[in-house]
């Protein structure tokens, strides 16, 4: 079985709500300030994939514009249509935001990530990036994007009638409750001893503690036969699931199997070490490497 890769788009999809205004009473200032980051924002993501990633691979990631100016239009056309006029429910942070810009100029190449012109860049390179905005909405008030939110994260869900609703909600802490482990912030578990909506969360396991399941275990470990957190198979190793596997490699069969490197031959992008099966040669394509 194949597994699609994680694709990390915390900074791109943390700022695709955003509108172009301030909050009432901020004053024009503000408002200029908000727009000129977004557009400045598009800018630096669209300048920083060409500068890395040559036309075959942005090809390859469907990214079809025929230059980086190009680009930057029509992500920011992107970014505005999708906010649906709505406005930020915060304060701009004139500092944060000029971090963020450099953050992303200096984003290593091979953390650009592109889905057609929708780009964005690992959100371990670019820290800065969340707080452009410092939100207001409280827990469980509503929202319409991430910026809006004093924890960062804005939920959107449809009910079944198709009712679109949202609300800031933040994941928890170590010490707080969870229902699951996606439920808590990055590099925690949902400790669960009794009940299965009564845990806590807590640090994930270190090798050879006792676990239930992978997603207990630190990212580079496994939950072993023995119910104890162990290392995860390399290539050519045995495996029952993509989770026994190294990263870089899912399991084919009953064999941690390499995902495909550059040129070689796919049917799927989640065949591919970069995630981008090529179309057109049935190949996968390289990373961005630029310089």
């Amino acid at each position: 079985m194949r597994i699609q890769r994680p694709v990390l788009f915390a900074t791109l999809l943390s700022a695709v709500p955003v509108a172009m205004s301030a909050v009432p009473g901020c004053g024009d200032d503000e408002a200029r300030a908000g727009s000129d980051f977004l557009s400045s924002y598009a800018k630096a993501l669209c300048d920083r994939t060409f500068a890395c990633c040559d036309a075959a691979t942005r090809a390859a990631h469907d990214l079809d514009a025929s230059s980086a100016d190009a680009c930057a239009s029509e992500l920011e056309a992107i970014l505005v249509a999708v906010s649906d006029g709505g406005e930020v429910k915060g304060t701009f942070v004139p500092e944060k935001a000029e971090a963020c810009l450099a953050e992303v100029d200096a984003a290593p190449c091979a953390e650009i990530q592109i889905v057609s012109v929708l780009l964005g860049v690992n959100a371990k390179f670019t820290p800065s990036c969340p707080d452009a905005w410092d939100g207001s909405v409280p827990e469980g008030g509503t929202c319409g994007n991430n910026w809006d939110c004093a924890r960062d994260r804005c939920l959107h869900t449809v009910d079944a009638s198709g009712q679109s609703t949202s609300a800031c909600r933040a994941k928890a802490v170590a010490g707080e409750p969870c229902s699951s482990r996606f439920d808590c912030d990055d590099g925690l578990r949902c400790d669960q001893p009794s009940a299965p909506d009564a845990g806590t969360c807590a640090p994930r396991l270190a090798m050879g503690e006792s676990c239930k399941g992978s997603l207990d275990c630190q990212d580079e470990l496994r939950c072993g036969e023995d119910g104890t957190c162990q290392a995860r198979e390399q290539a050519g190793g045995a495996c029952a699931s993509d989770d026994d596997c190294a990263a870089g490699a899912a399991c084919d069969g009953a064999t941690c199997t390499p995902l495909g490197a550059a040129g070689a031959p796919c049917s799927a992008d989640s065949d591919c070490a970069s995630f981008a099966c090529a179309d057109a040669t049935g190949t996968c394509a390289d990373v961005c490497k630029g310089g």
